[in-house]
């Protein structure tokens, strides 16, 4: 798939025309070129899909944190839309960092991440691309037809796909308890002081 062809599936959803480009001139090129990052970039950042998790050890930067809390400085990927995560290098999850725009600050180095990352199109999970259509379609819909009334058949269209996705993504990738179930209970309760209070992050 292509951010034209999603385009082009989405504008059909509205029963609208398709387009051969975002600057082919058409309104609904306008439309689907101004809004189509911003959907899908939030549709990753609705919840941690497994197809896009990314692991990666942070890149230490030379400066010193301005926070006297913090020692070290280190720069996130370009690709980061979520932050799941912040590792040692044992694997132990942190809590004491700080993030700023592109950086992140702690007392950990080197210094790893768990994130949802963007992703290219030709490389996105299929039941996501059905859940960005959906969401697509529903975004542009009043902006390209004017027609409010086809919003609600849209909507739960999109709340359908998106809860398929959702299941689908979580087969596909079941996650990794990396605690004993009595453990991951009582941390879900809030007990801080079981074990070590930390959560190790599989290798």
């Amino acid at each position: 798939e292509s951010k034209i062809s999603i385009s082009n599936q989405a504008l059909v959803k509205c029963g609208a025309t398709t387009i051969s480009s975002f600057t082919d001139g058409t309104h609904e090129a306008n439309v689907c070129s101004t809004m189509y990052d911003n959907v899908k970039k939030g549709l990753l950042y609705y919840t941690f899909w497994n197809f896009a998790i990314q692991k990666e050890q942070l890149s230490k930067l030379a400066e010193t944190p301005t926070d006297k809390a913090f020692t070290f400085a280190h720069s996130l990927p370009g690709d980061v839309i979520r932050i799941k995560g912040v590792f040692d290098d044992q694997g132990y999850m942190i809590n004491d960092y700080s993030i700023e725009k592109t950086k992140v600050f702690s007392n950990q180095n080197p210094l790893f991440i768990e994130y949802v990352q963007d992703m290219d199109e030709s490389v996105l999970a299929v039941f996501f691309i059905e859940a960005l259509i959906a969401k697509m379609a529903l975004e542009i819909n009043e902006s390209i037809t004017g027609v409010g009334t086809l919003t609600n058949r849209l909507a739960e269209d999109f709340s359908t796909k998106l809860r398929a996705a959702r299941i689908t993504d979580g087969q596909e990738n079941p996650p990794v308890n990396v605690m004993p179930m009595g453990r991951l209970v009582e941390a879900h309760l809030g007990n801080t002081t079981v074990g070590t209070g930390r959560l190790r992050h599989p290798k």
